[in-house]
């Protein structure tokens, strides 16, 4: 049963994908994707995350609909947080996904 609804979840994933394609709708909008801007390797913002997971100096985790999106540094300080975007300043070292 869990292999049918799998399979239910990736066709329709398809069709907003042709849908937002065929309408020239960007996918951020449709699909409540992660927006991630980085300028260098200062700061890091992120738009459309759901929850602040983890928050320390050198570790910051944040829920998505893509996973969770994991900010690793030195001296990471969360600024500008809203509901919808969070600006991350400090040292990045390393960004990745879990999902």
């Amino acid at each position: 049963m869990k292999g049918k609804k799998r399979i239910n979840n990736f066709k329709k994933e398809r069709l907003r994908e042709r849908f937002m394609d065929a309408f020239d709708i960007p996918k951020e909008v449709v699909m409540d994707l992660p927006v991630i801007s980085l300028t260098g390797n200062r700061e890091i913002s992120v738009e459309n995350f759901s929850g602040l997971i983890e928050y320390t100096r050198q570790k910051i985790r944040l829920n998505t609909k893509s996973g969770i999106l994991v900010i690793e540094g030195i001296e990471l300080e969360a600024k500008n947080m809203t509901a919808e975007r969070i600006c991350v300043k400090g040292n990045i070292l390393h960004i990745s996904f879990i999902v």
